[in-house]
């Protein structure tokens, strides 16, 4: 037995001292009270009794990296089904699936059958130090365990002999199963493609390649730049490194990609057949103008300026593709076409790498163009909010959503894509203001219902959204659309707008579509359309079409994580309250000199522009006369980089007298200039970054004489497709360097920035060709690893899963008696009340008249009062003689009679009556 509190047996002592001074009773009613007062503190203490008894649990860790089988999951479960079929009673069987890293796919449970795999893996890498560390999270520190790897042993990331330690000294041992691809006769590997860091435009420089063959054999060897092939031929492969020497010369600055790909028939492992190198050619930095009109007004205008410019139109942005630039100008580009990880890049690329933005304004930018909930909503100096004083006419809106199986699937994130696009809906209709109407509908092969159309002043129930999901087959468009043609032509409101939510693969039986939406136009009602998926994909012709007919917008999400950035781009645009398409008169705002001497008087009428609001702390340089008095050219420093909004446009239907204004091009040349920033010296610091086999590490030589840093520099490692940057402090290697190194979990290209007291220097970007775990080497090597983590804990190779069960110990169940102890200390205290009140009245009553009885005797004994008078002198009295005393009668029963008895006869002896 153990107690919880045993320190709350110290209270038997005051207590005991307090029952003893005040409580003390005679008889039975006294135990009682001692008993409940030891009930009670023991209940405190929080006994509990132990069982040996409660069984055991056993986590399996699923490996789906690229590496593994490709039916994998087949066999893994047909594992997990022979490891619970030996539970017994009190046994668990819990589930991890890791790659990258680890997720859990089912939790402990005694009951039950493992169902499939269906959270998503990137298969990229192979985690195993993070699946072992969270296979000892799911095991409860009082149960006992083991641990069943199914793996090849190719791990990647943290050495997993530190997490087999850690469970080991909790007495959970690590089994294994080793499932791995078949020793392939012939592997020909590109293992290193070594470029310079950097080099200056038309330097010749050399690098090489290194080409490891399991035996010899002759083989394509095909170099390319860029995508531009330079070398290919015929090489001839002997057993062991080959070493292939190359060179180039360069004309233009900016980041180039290499690509050496080897092609030989039969080879066993075709994954590490290419490898990639990225190299960085030094130049100024340049000016990258994203517009739809690379021959427009503010592309000449910049292109005088003499500054390094690269005109593009609107791509998805990549951190390689901002390598070397200095600031992004976005003139009215949709944020939909610059795509999810490109705004991701694009983010991190000002945040940490302290790169520049410059935004300019029209219909296709800020809050209508998507960039409401993006990225860069933090990073502009203006707010993109909808207010409620700006709306010109009051709205009804109903969505429809798809609800089919297809939306239940899981993103990298760990939410389905209804959980995604239910926040998108509740994200729109947040926007709408009290005079507005809205509806919702979960579309499968029926209509489902979430809410009617409603006041968006009685409130909304954004729960019911969240929660409704019905999970059916396929979406019917034309049954969706006339389920909200139904809804939307109940409201009166002067701008009706229908929303369908709908996946481009899957989208099926449109019916009637054509009808219905003539129907709804001869309404004055529009329909816009948001496809799950690409451009391409069966159904986006489909959805298109539905668009087009009903007069409004079509957007394609191809990554679930931008539909909440889309539904409010949409809601937005229909309310049509954050563009103002008047002109409006500028002045200048006290913060213009920040640019420069501008001029301050003669400033230019614009047509229109994006309304805006300043956030606080930012700088405005020009704003309307009108009576909005917004913000049209803002700016302010984000993290490490610089961000300018100019809410006018430039070049376009909206841009007033601003094309013709003299000191248009000072102004566009001051605002970019301003957004670059300060370069930083080369003679202040130099950062290199080197890659060995998966693992990068990043150096800062600070140059001589240079102060000591009040902080550790940091460094933050950027994945080139836009994901979360890691950052890390550097430490001293010497004197004068720090460093820091960093596991490289995937293939791709990665960027290192290093941060130190207000300075930013990129470093040199580097490539992963191929996740780390396609490296040559053989199953041996994963078969040795797995082997020593099984060592580390008194783990085995489990080629039977009979007897897994059997050979854990059994955890220790523990029961909690407090319960208990509170029910009986209730029955001691109703017990000790009847006892108290029932069985032992008469005695307790006896002993309380005792005390007036024996002061009733004593009063005849009293002397008699006399009165003493000195001048009179009385006679003797006559004695009497005394009466003879009769017997006591026996004393009545206690009681309350008695006691009445008592009274009288005192009060009798009192009067003399």
């Amino acid at each position: 037995m153990t107690f919880t509190l045993p320190q709350a047996w110290l209270l038997l002592l005051p207590l005991g001292l307090f029952l003893w001074r005040y409580g003390r009773r005679p008889g039975p009613p006294m135990v009682l009270r001692w008993v409940l007062l030891v009930l009670g503190v023991g209940a405190l203490s929080g006994p509990e009794l132990r069982l040996a008894n409660a069984g055991s649990d056993v986590a399996v860790l699923v490996d789906r990296s690229r590496s593994m089988p490709l039916d994998v999951d087949r066999v893994a479960q047909e594992l997990v089904s022979l490891v619970e079929s030996q539970r017994r009673p009190g046994d668990r069987v819990g589930v991890i699936t890791f790659g990258r890293e680890a997720r859990v796919e089912s939790p402990l449970s005694e009951v039950g059958r493992f169902g499939g795999f269906t959270r998503p893996v990137d298969a990229e890498a192979s985690d195993l130090s993070a699946a072992l560390d969270a296979a000892g999270a799911l095991i409860p520190p009082e149960r006992t365990g083991r641990v069943l790897v199914v793996s090849d042993g190719r791990a990647t990331g943290a050495d997993a002999r530190g997490a087999t330690r850690r469970l080991a000294a909790r007495g959970i041992a690590v089994d294994y199963r080793q499932v791995s691809r078949p020793e392939p006769a012939l592997d020909v590997a590109v293992v290193s493609l070594d470029v310079p860091a950097t080099v200056s435009v038309r330097e010749p420089f050399q690098f090489s390649a290194v080409v490891q063959a399991t035996s010899a054999v002759t083989g394509i060897v095909r170099l390319e730049r860029d995508g531009k092939v330079l070398v290919k031929g015929p090489y001839d492969f002997k057993p062991g490194p080959n070493l292939l020497p190359l060179r180039d010369l360069l004309e233009e600055p900016g980041l180039v990609h290499y690509r050496l790909t080897v092609e030989v028939p039969g080879d066993g492992v075709p994954e590490n057949d290419v490898g990639v190198g990225v190299l960085r050619v030094e130049g100024p930095p340049r000016v990258l103008l994203l517009t739809a009109q690379p021959a427009g007004t503010l592309a000449k205008a910049l292109a005088a300026t003499g500054m390094a410019l690269e005109v593009k139109a609107p791509f998805h942005l990549s951190l390689e593709a901002l390598d070397g630039v200095g600031v992004v100008v976005l003139e009215n580009v949709d944020a939909n076409a610059l795509g999810e990880a490109g705004l991701n890049a694009l983010a991190d690329y000002v945040d940490q790498a302290g790169g520049g933005l410059v935004m300019t304004g029209g219909r296709l930018s800020f809050g209508e163009g998507g960039y409401r909930r993006s990225p860069l909503e933090p990073l502009l100096p203006v707010s993109l909010e909808m207010r409620e004083e700006q709306r010109r006419a009051s709205v009804a809106m109903s969505v429809l959503m798809d609800s089919s199986c297809s939306m239940g699937m899981q993103v990298p994130d760990g939410r389905t894509k209804m959980e995604l696009a239910a926040e998108g809906v509740t994200a729109a209709l947040t926007l709408l203001n009290a005079n507005d109407e809205a509806s919702v509908h979960m579309v499968d092969t029926e209509p489902h219902e979430i809410f009617p159309l409603s006041p968006v002043s009685k409130g909304l129930p954004f729960d019911q959204v969240a929660r409704g999901f019905s999970g059916g087959g396929g979406i019917y468009v034309g049954t969706a659309l006339r389920a909200g043609s139904k809804e939307i032509l109940r409201s009166e409101k002067p701008t009706r707008h229908v929303v369908l939510f709908s996946d481009a693969a899957d989208s099926e039986e449109p019916g009637d579509y054509q009808e219905t939406l003539a129907a709804l136009r001869a309404a004055n009602v529009t329909v816009s359309v948001i496809g799950l998926g690409k451009p391409t994909d069966p159904d986006a012709d489909l959805l298109r079409e539905v668009a087009r007919r009903g007069a409004g917008r079509i957007y394609f999400a191809e990554d679930a994580m931008s539909l909440p950035r889309i539904f409010s781009q949409e809601t937005l645009a229909v309310a049509r309250a954050t563009f103002v398409d008047e002109p409006a008169s500028l002045e200048g705002a006290p913060d213009l000199p920040l640019l420069g001497p501008l001029p301050t008087t003669g400033l230019p009428q614009v047509g229109g522009y994006n309304l805006t609001y300043l956030k606080p702390g930012a700088n405005v340089a020009l704003r309307t006369l009108d009576t909005n008095a917004a913000p049209v050219l803002a700016l302010w420093p984000h993290g490490a980089g610089r961000t300018a909004a100019l809410t006018a446009e430039v070049d376009g239907r909206y841009t007033g007298e601003l094309r013709e204004w003299g000191a248009l091009r000072a102004t566009l040349e001051a605002v970019v200039r301003w957004s670059m920033g300060r370069p930083t010296p080369k003679e202040e610091a130099v950062v290199r970054s080197e890659r060995q086999g998966n693992v990068l590490r990043v150096t800062l030589d600070l140059p001589p004489g240079e102060p000591m840093p009040g902080a550790l520099p940091t460094a933050v490692l950027l994945a080139g497709d836009g994901r979360s940057g890691v950052e890390k402090p550097l430490h001293w290697e010497d004197e004068d360097r720090l460093v820091v190194e960093y596991p490289l979990t995937g293939s791709g290209t990665w960027h290192p920035v290093v941060k130190w007291g207000g300075r930013v220097v990129r470093a040199p970007p580097v490539a992963l060709p191929y996740a780390p775990e396609f490296e040559p080497g053989s199953a041996k090597e994963g078969l040795k690893l797995l082997r020593a983590l099984a060592g580390v804990g008194g783990g085995q190779e489990r080629l039977s899963m009979t007897g897994l069960f059997a050979e854990a110990p059994e955890s220790e169940g523990r029961v909690a008696l407090a319960p208990w102890l509170v029910a009986f200390a209730l029955a001691a205290m109703l017990a000790e009340v009847a006892v108290r009140r029932f069985l032992s009245a008469p005695r307790v009553r006896a002993a309380r008249e005792k005390p007036v009885k024996e002061a009733s005797a004593r009063e005849p004994k009293a002397a008699p009062r006399t009165d003493v008078k000195p001048s009179v002198t009385t006679p003797k009295p006559v004695q009497e003689e005394p009466a003879e005393q009769k017997p006591e009668p026996p004393k009545p029963p206690a009681g309350v009679d008695s006691a009445l008895e008592a009274a009288r006869a005192r009060a009798l002896r009192r009067t003399g009556r």
